[in-house]
Order: C-alpha cells, then sequence, then structure tokens
C-alpha cells in the first residue's frame, strides 16, 4: 500500500513539473517583446515588479532600441484612441482610480459589461 501512495505521490510531483515546464515554456515564447531586450540591457538590475521596470524604461527613453521605441509609440496611441473612444466610460467607473500601472485598464475590465457599446467594442480589441 506504501509503494502505491509513493507511486501517486510521484505521479502528482511529475504533473506539476510537466505543468510548471510548458507555463515557463509559454511564458518566454509569448513573452518576447519588442523591448525585452532594453529591459535585459537597461535595466538588468532591476527588481522585477512591472512599474520599477516600467520607471526603468521611462528614465532611458532616450537610449531605447528603434524597435521598442516603435512599440511604445504604437502602444500610446492604442491607449489614446481607447481613452478617447472611453473617456466617459473611465469618467464613470474609474474616476478615482489613480492611472499608471494599468490600473485604469484593469478597472474598465472590471466594469466590462456596464461599457458603453463603442467603449466595449474597443477595449476588445
Amino acid at each position: 500500500m506504501r509503494e502505491r501512495g509513493d507511486d501517486m505521490m510521484m505521479r502528482r510531483h511529475m504533473a506539476g513539473a510537466a505543468i510548471a515546464g510548458w507555463l515557463v515554456l509559454g511564458t518566454v515564447a509569448w513573452a518576447d517583446p519588442p523591448c525585452l531586450g532594453d529591459i535585459q540591457k537597461l535595466c538588468a538590475d532591476v527588481p522585477g515588479s512591472a512599474d520599477q521596470i516600467q520607471a526603468c524604461l521611462k528614465s532611458h527613453e532616450a537610449d531605447l532600441s528603434k524597435a521598442c521605441k516603435a512599440h511604445v509609440g504604437e502602444l500610446r496611441k492604442t491607449v489614446g484612441q481607447l481613452a478617447a473612444v472611453c473617456v466617459w466610460d473611465i469618467e464613470r467607473f474609474c474616476g478615482d482610480t489613480r492611472p499608471g500601472g494599468g490600473k485604469i485598464a484593469e478597472c474598465l475590465k472590471q466594469h466590462r459589461d456596464d461599457l458603453s457599446p463603442n467603449c466595449k467594442e474597443r477595449f476588445s480589441k
């Protein structure tokens, strides 16, 4: 009976390891954004929190690679368009939310079902 319990425990550990490995590989494959090299080059000594890395990249904005600068420009354009379309929804649902760190987007996500049709459509994209 003991061997059977040990065998089940081993299978659980192997399954857990397989899932963890899949998550790590999936994250590495997915998380290859245009600014990854810049983060590794300019912010290698910064702890891994998103806010700290964002602040580091912002402080090195003039030193960013061409690909990263283009990516940031596209993000700003997209965020600007989303803000323009969702301005009243942001005011209504997130007026007391301090911008930065994706807090407005998270607020909109929490109120997704209540957003105006145009904002809901734009936010879904």
